[in-house]
């Protein structure tokens, strides 16, 4: 499943995933407690988009994956053009 998902900026952008179950923290090996993707899922950071300033991120989400749907921050209308899409093989 495939997701185009807004926000006003990256940490809300960041939150909503992980309420969804989308991010999880992780100690890295330096120590730090960072956010990662659960296995499966695969993002797309765009950030602003031309004149555009909200935080844009591309979601691609594979069977299997047990998420919140409702948690995404989905927008209507989908652009027409999207800046950047997934490309499959």
């Amino acid at each position: 499943m495939d997701y185009l998902l807004r926000t006003n900026n990256e940490s809300q952008m960041d939150a909503a995933l992980e309420a969804a179950g989308i991010l999880v923290e992780e100690d890295t090996s330096e120590g730090v407690v960072a956010l990662m993707p659960v296995p499966g899922a695969y993002i797309d950071r765009i950030g602003p988009c031309g004149a555009d300033a909200r935080y844009h991120v591309n979601l691609r989400i594979t069977d299997g994956v047990v998420y919140d749907e409702d948690q995404l921050p989905t927008f209507t209308p989908l652009p027409v053009t999207p800046y950047r899409v997934w490309f499959d093989a």
